[in-house]
């Protein structure tokens, strides 16, 4: 692929973030999560303020196709004047599973609720609130938006703080979370918000998703190089 190609496909995220309740502003008697700590590898500036929320999952009863959920969205936005990005979400929690519909973008919690019955009123129903307050595995399906930088490396446009690190391998969540481990305590600078993906073009590419200020693209290929040596040492032992 050519350096200054734009990529716009869908494609997946997998990350463990901390997760609470919200408690206010939503919907009477539904769940809804939020990430305590978007992103809770990178310590820097540029983070969610506690009055704008980050992450936003809305629990439903049952998964929905991402068409639906793509179309109710685009329809709010048009109607209804709301500027937010949503897309089909998974959270796993005490082996338990919970399809969601990820909101990002939202200015203030106070539109929770009005978006909540916007989707009640296309037939989309929710789960009934329950205390949560525990770390969950994530995963979001989404459409990307992606600058080639130079091979193997990509600037997502929506968000000048992340960018994608192809990477040859195709693993597992746990040895995901081994590696990074590994590749941080081996960095001089592992500032650095981690999560693991795919996007479909003619193939599947894999990928590490960073999350940080400013990267320049040595930062990025050293991060791409450390992560595909700690994982050929794991897979040739």
């Amino acid at each position: 692929m050519k350096s200054q190609d734009n990529i716009e496909t869908m494609g997946a995220i997998l990350k463990e973030e901390a997760l609470q309740t919200v408690d206010h502003n939503i919907f009477q008697n539904t769940l809804v999560l939020e990430s305590q700590v978007p992103f809770p590898g990178y310590h820097g500036d540029n983070m969610p303020f506690d009055t704008k929320p980050d992450s936003i999952y809305l629990v439903t009863t049952k998964y929905y196709h991402a068409e639906n959920i793509f179309r109710i969205s685009q329809c709010m936005c048009n109607n209804h004047r709301l500027n937010f990005d949503s897309c089909p979400a998974d959270v796993f929690i005490y082996n338990k599973h919970f399809p969601c519909i990820r909101i990002r973008g939202l200015g203030d919690y106070s539109h929770i609720a009005e978006i909540q019955g916007c989707f009640i009123d296309q037939g989309i129903a929710f789960m009934k609130k329950r205390k949560i307050n525990a770390s969950g595995l994530i995963r979001i399906d989404k459409v990307f938006s992606l600058l080639c930088m130079e091979d193997h490396i990509f600037k997502d446009l929506d968000d000048e703080m992340t960018f994608y690190t192809e990477i040859p391998y195709h693993i597992t969540w746990n040895m995901f979370r081994k590696v990074t481990e590994t590749v941080k305590n081996n960095l001089d600078n592992s500032n650095f918000d981690a999560a693991l993906g795919f996007v479909l073009l003619k193939q599947v590419i894999d990928f590490v998703r960073v999350y940080t200020r400013n990267p320049d693209l040595k930062r990025l290929q050293g991060i791409r190089n450390r992560y595909i040596e700690e994982i050929r040492k794991i897979q040739e032992s």
